[in-house]
């Protein structure tokens, strides 16, 4: 079998041969998210628009705002068949995940919802009627059995309808702002728990996916790729190199340690640009022409280019803080796509994890390692 295997490498052509290099297998229980936001900043000419003048002597002077504006929404979405649609106007910071079971979770600064695509369908609106919100986001989550397949469909409908809420309210497209975010979640050790089979996938960049089906992005938009990997600090780990709390609690050592091991399988690897988390704030990547790592509340903001390729290495822990989980972060530059898409990226983070589990000394089939590859574009309507 072995020689069979060998002579099929080697009467393969070239061309066959590079494509397989550009192919990663994911296991079969990865799951797929896919949801759009739309950004604008509420102006004076908005609300005169919806709702007319408003009374601030009302105990609540923006209800008659907020409720036109998040109907007209939910209108439009209905009439394009868009199941799942949240209207956020309390400035907090929006994040979507997948879960088995559906939740609206809020903190001071963040809404975070948890759905499964397959099952979860919701409409909801998020105000405070007596106060104005700087800005308003509106959340278009996909829904369906073959979230990634269909994304283009997806994106094309939800720009429809954004299209004609602009129209319709009297915005100007350059003042929304469109970003389409898509993730794959999985855990690097799910064979080893048993899960059969795989997913296989070139994970091409979305302007060439969506390209392909006929859509063409405008100019102005811009591409982040990379990935985000929860490494939960069970009692195992604690323990994994000596803690001397005598003087307090210190955990320098532990993350000092893990931190090493992300440098050196990273630099072994060819991945540039990372970071590693561990001081209790929620990591949000997002490009930005100037690199940056700024702790905001509850968020810890990391700004990268993806036109740097060596941007190097972030590693924020706080010593007498013991955190659930470290995040491991690792970011695609230019240099990191290929003309297949950025499969061989992801099968060199895959690398260094099994490098980085390693040291760790991780039990495969009882600890997991979750793998979150987030592909996400941004753009203002041409």
């Amino acid at each position: 079998m072995l020689t069979f295997l060998i002579n099929e490498l080697l009467v393969m052509p070239l061309s066959r041969k590079r494509s397989v290099q550009h192919k990663v297998h994911i296991p079969s229980s990865a799951r797929e998210n896919q949801y759009l936001l739309a950004k604008f900043t509420i102006t004076d000419k908005l609300i005169e628009n919806v709702a007319g003048a408003i009374d601030h002597t009302s105990e609540q002077p923006f209800l008659a705002f907020y409720k036109k504006l998040s109907a007209l929404f939910f209108k439009i979405n209905d009439q394009l068949d868009i199941e799942s649609g949240q209207f956020v106007a309390n400035d907090k910071f929006t994040r979507i995940r997948f879960s088995p079971e559906k939740l609206t979770a809020q903190t001071a600064q963040q809404i975070l919802f948890l759905y499964n695509s397959h099952y979860h369908y919701s409409q909801n609106a998020y105000f405070d009627a007596t106060k104005m919100a700087n800005k308003i986001h509106l959340v278009f989550l996909s829904n369906g059995d073959d979230v990634r397949h269909n994304s283009a469909i997806f994106h094309q409908k939800v720009v429809q309808a954004i299209t004609q809420f602009t129209e319709q309210t009297g915005l100007d497209t350059q003042d929304v702002r469109i970003s389409d975010h898509q993730h794959l979640t999985y855990d690097l050790f799910a064979k080893d728990k048993g899960v059969q089979g795989n997913q296989v996938h070139k994970l091409r960049s979305i302007s060439n996916r969506y390209a392909a089906d006929g859509i063409a992005l405008p100019k102005n938009t811009d591409e982040l790729t990379y990935a985000i990997i929860d490494l939960p600090i069970n009692r195992r780990l604690r323990n994994i190199v000596p803690l001397d709390h005598s003087e307090g609690e210190n955990y320098s050592p532990l993350y000092s340690f893990i931190s090493d091991a992300f440098v050196d399988a990273a630099e072994k690897h060819n991945l540039h640009n990372g970071a590693v988390i561990a001081n209790g704030l929620v990591p949000i990547v997002r490009r930005s022409d100037d690199e940056m790592a700024v702790a905001k509340g509850e968020l810890y903001m990391l700004g990268y280019n993806p036109k740097n390729n060596n941007g190097g290495y972030v590693c924020k822990w706080v010593a007498d803080q013991l955190v659930d989980s470290m995040q491991l972060i690792f970011v695609a530059s230019e240099q990191d796509k290929t003309s297949h898409g950025y499969g061989k990226f992801l099968m060199q983070i895959e690398s260094a994890l099994h490098a980085i589990a390693q040291k760790l000394k991780y039990i495969n089939d009882k600890e997991e390692l979750t793998v979150r590859f987030h592909q996400h574009i941004g753009f203002y309507q041409e």
